[in-house]
């Protein structure tokens, strides 16, 4: 087969590919707009996500290893923090979860 064939499928596939992802963001900002009252408990909730990626890209260190940089170590320090603490209110509202179906 020719190879420029095969590249032009790849790029008619990247194009593709590029299309629908804008039109899941333009469906879902559509979405937003038009049931705002709907979308605001997964606003508030990814407002949360984001204050906590937030909280641990600022407790992690920059502190360089061999092949990584400050600001990657940073930002892997920063995804294992927010991991942990993810976890750990899983775990608090797991037990609390509990508790309460057990007194009520």
């Amino acid at each position: 087969m020719n190879e420029s064939v095969i590249n032009i499928g790849i790029f008619v596939t990247y194009g593709l590919i590029g299309l629908a992802a804008a039109l899941v963001i333009l469906s879902a900002i559509y979405r937003l707009v038009v049931n705002f009252k709907k979308a605001k408990n997964g606003l508030i909730g990814l407002a949360v996500l984001l204050v906590v990626l937030l909280i641990g890209y600022l407790l992690s260190t920059n502190e360089v290893y061999d092949g990584i940089g400050p600001n990657v170590s940073q930002l892997i320090g920063g995804g294992i923090t927010a991991t942990m603490i993810l976890i750990g209110l899983g775990l608090v509202a797991a037990v609390f979860t509990e508790i309460y179906k057990l007194i009520r």
